[in-house]
């Protein structure tokens, strides 16, 4: 049995793209239900501020937490953990795709500003030859009524989609992916800003930050009336996370809150 591993007090899979590809292909042909969730270091300060999303990555019967971020990886080598490997959102998703149009396995894209979905699947079909993409939703910004909730697990339920993808910001898309996990019956994968990158809405940092590690240094330039808050405030919570909790799981919150 493997040995449960934890950064920053949360419980992360040792996981590449290639183990998760089949991991998911697995899901779908099993038909199991899974929501698959990005770990990096802002996860820390979410954990902190929503007891829904601390609660569920601590289910690991029903979430598949995954090293999304290189602060996640070096902290990993640091607790001794070796190297576990990274899956960054639009990396996976394209990967995923890719296995996805050579099984027939059809997608769906929730999320994104206007017309963001509907690109995204005409770019990804674009670059995975007979890719399906079932259907595509882009639900308002804030907060999602019932019945737009209802409307949107409708649709997905109804298009026949195997996999479903949102990107919708963190930690919204876990939580509504956890919430109606039982309804839509699939793979659930967020991964966020990767359909702004993936229609080119917003450009990725060059491929030598990426493999350096800095990704994050390209995205607080280009956005650092938005970014520098998540990254300063993220970072340092992250960093006390990790040294305050070793390889323990942080503590959940009580169930009142």
């Amino acid at each position: 049995m493997a040995i449960p591993l934890y950064v920053s007090g949360t419980q992360v899979m040792q996981a590449n793209q290639q183990v998760v590809v089949e991991l998911l292909e697995r899901d779908v042909r099993d038909g199991t239900a899974s929501v698959y969730v990005l770990v990096n270091a802002h996860s820390s300060k979410l954990r902190r501020e929503s007891p829904e999303y601390a609660r569920l990555l601590a289910d690991t019967e029903r979430c598949v937490n995954l090293p999304d971020g290189a602060s996640v990886t070096y902290a990993a080598r640091l607790l001794g953990y070796g190297d576990i490997g990274r899956c960054p959102g639009p990396d996976l998703m394209e990967a995923v795709c890719a296995k996805a149009a050579d099984q027939g396995t059809p997608i769906f894209l929730l999320g994104g500003a206007e017309d963001v979905a509907p690109a995204l699947g005409q770019s990804l079909q674009s670059r995975h030859d007979g890719l399906i993409v079932a259907g595509t939703a882009t639900p308002p910004f804030g907060e999602w009524s019932p019945d737009e909730s209802r409307r949107l697990v409708d649709a997905v339920r109804a298009s026949g989609a195997r996999i479903l993808f949102m990107g919708v910001s963190a930690p919204k898309q876990e939580i509504w992916a956890y919430e109606h996990l039982d309804e839509l019956k699939m793979p659930i994968v967020c991964v966020g800003a990767a359909f702004d990158f993936g229609t080119g809405r917003k450009a990725r940092a060059p491929e030598w930050m990426r493999k350096a590690g800095i990704e994050w240094v390209h995205r607080l330039l280009s956005e650092p009336g938005r970014m520098w808050r998540r990254y300063l405030v993220g970072n340092t919570l992250f960093i006390w996370d990790v040294i305050r909790y070793g390889r323990r799981p942080a503590p959940l919150p009580d169930r009142r809150t």
